[in-house]
């Protein structure tokens, strides 16, 4: 048997673009939930059951998703109030 197992695929639609959310069992019982952005920026969330951990997945992703949009267009530095 390997490591982890895929139980449950999902998407989530944000500002248009879908997002996969697979989540997996491990051999000892935990669950984790990962949405790939790139090949080396995933995010992943865990959970003593396979519902928790999609849960919290689901709450994150939307925050995930919004701090790379603001890495990619950063905003213009503000003046500084008098």
């Amino acid at each position: 048997m390997s490591e982890v197992q895929l139980i449950h695929q999902t998407h989530m639609e944000l500002d248009g673009a879908q997002y996969q959310i697979m989540v997996f069992c491990r051999k000892e019982g935990s669950y984790f939930a990962q949405t790939f952005f790139d090949d080396d920026d995933i995010i992943i969330s865990d959970g003593p059951t396979m519902l928790e951990a999609l849960k919290k997945h689901e709450r994150l992703l939307p925050l995930a998703v919004v701090s790379r949009q603001l890495r990619r267009y950063p905003s213009k530095p503000r003046t500084t109030r008098v």
